[in-house]
């Protein structure tokens, strides 16, 4: 029963922030403000979006050189 209510609530939540798009708006805004920091948006989003990757590889890296 508190499964279901939880999964419910979850439910109810999602659906009700699917009707917000509007606030989905604020990355493509960053581009087209001023041309000079677009690349500095680009560069960061490349490095936000490998660091997680690097991290894990790392990690499975260092574990499989001490594990040897």
């Amino acid at each position: 029963m508190r499964l279901l209510k939880s999964a419910a609530r979850s439910i109810i939540t999602v659906s009700g922030a699917s009707f917000l798009p509007g606030a989905a708006w604020a990355c493509p805004g960053c581009m087209v403000g001023d041309p000079k920091t677009a690349g500095t948006y680009f560069g960061m989003t490349v490095v936000m979006s490998a660091l997680p990757i690097l991290l894990v590889c790392g990690l499975g890296y260092w574990l499989w050189r001490r594990y040897q």
